[in-house]
């Protein structure tokens, strides 16, 4: 049976990417840093996942096994030899701390492996524009390979991601929900065969970077408005929020400011942003049953607001094209106002603001300028929260 090596056994490694990996034929090796998470997988060696838009139908995946990075990493090297297809999804913040442990599967695979043999397709299935190139740079910066040598035996694709995934527990057992949408397009010409389909269900595309803003400035940023518009209203889960008409529609009104660059820039067609909207964002936000909590959707806001994420990316994009970006300011004002104790990036920002006033923290985290319009915007739009 192939084998795929997969970083990371959380809930989008396990209800998405493992999800596909085990629909498309692999015997599939987690590693992780978190000791439960590893026993949870070699519990049975098997778990469960249940499909929301099916009555939470239980689907097993099975054929799998998990090692930790910490105390078993020549176990992790050793399936890195022999596997064909390596994956992440141990959030971009995190691809340097993988890359060391990955680079010395590598080097180890291009110790035991012939010239000529298959490349491993290594992919970082992760909320980032070009994880993939993330990684493989911080694999560099190991000193562990040359780029030439990680050439000679690897592939390396960017990939985009999406689906929606929550922890569940139905029919008497735990696991993880998920929804039937989803993406994972592949960078095609970065294959090694570019005609091959390494995972089933992921689409294969030419233009990577036109799928990537779709999924990040439209699905990535609808997410992230209404966990902020949500708190300055006081709501506690993103369904909730859009359970408010009057939020809903600010939520819509956002993504197609998106949505309008979007199709400035890449010739994407009106409907089809329309209907990717509608579908791939709120038809499954406002899945009956699920509950999303602002607290885990708002978390990061310094992230979320930086000038190539999702909020702060395609309003930059609106004001080069001279297009409406006034919902995804407001946006941004209302991640400025977002308070928990408990996420750090969100401590870190507020008590900037409380030394340096907001203005000082739109330009360190921003980027923006007093005299640049876009800064005036979020400025007022920050006054007016309370």
């Amino acid at each position: 049976m192939k084998t795929a090596v997969h970083f990371g056994a959380g809930k989008i490694g396990r209800g998405f990417i493992a999800d596909l990996l085990h629909d498309s034929g692999y015997r599939i090796v987690f590693a992780d840093v978190v000791q439960p998470l590893v026993d949870l997988v070699n519990k049975d060696h098997e778990y469960s996942l249940f499909l929301i838009d099916h009555d939470y139908e239980e689907k097993i995946i099975d054929n799998i096994v998990a090692y930790s990075t910490i105390s078993e990493p020549e176990k992790v090297i050793e399936e890195i030899v022999n596997a064909e297809v390596l994956t992440t999804s141990v959030m971009a913040t995190n691809l340097p701390k993988v890359a060391p442990l990955i680079t010395n599967g590598l080097k180890a695979r291009k110790a035991a492996r012939a010239a000529g043999d298959a490349k491993l397709i290594v992919m970082a299935c992760e909320n980032a524009i070009m994880g993939t190139d993330i990684l493989k740079k911080a694999m560099i910066e190991t000193g562990i390979m040359t780029e030439e040598e990680m050439d000679s035996v690897a592939v390396f694709p960017n990939t985009a991601v999406d689906r929606m995934v929550f922890d569940g527990h139905h029919h008497g057992k735990d696991g993880v929900e998920i929804g039937d949408a989803f993406e994972l397009p592949i960078e095609k010409n970065k294959l090694e065969d570019p005609e091959s389909e390494p995972i089933k269900g992921a689409e294969y595309v030419d233009n990577l970077e036109k799928f990537l803003q779709r999924k990040i400035y439209m699905v990535n940023c609808a997410h992230a408005v209404t966990s902020y518009f949500g708190f300055v209203k006081g709501y506690k889960t993103v369904q909730e929020g859009l359970a408010d008409p009057e939020l809903l529609e600010e939520v819509k009104a956002t993504v197609m400011e998106s949505a309008s660059a979007l199709e400035k820039k890449y010739g994407f067609t009106h409907e089809s942003l329309v209907e990717y909207m509608d579908s791939m964002i709120i038809r499954r936000f406002t899945t009956p049953g699920v509950s999303d909590p602002i607290t885990r959707v708002a978390r990061e806001p310094i992230r979320k607001i930086s000038p190539n994420d999702r909020i702060m990316g395609p309003a930059f994009q609106c004001e080069e094209y001279g297009l409406d970006n006034s919902h995804l300011l407001r946006g941004t004002a209302c991640a400025l106002r977002y308070q928990n104790p408990e996420d750090a990036q969100a401590v870190e920002l507020q008590d900037y603001i409380a030394k340096n006033g907001v203005g000082a923290a739109i330009t360190k985290y921003i980027g923006l300028k007093p005299e640049d319009r876009m800064f005036g915007v979020i400025a007022d739009e920050y006054s007016k929260l309370v």
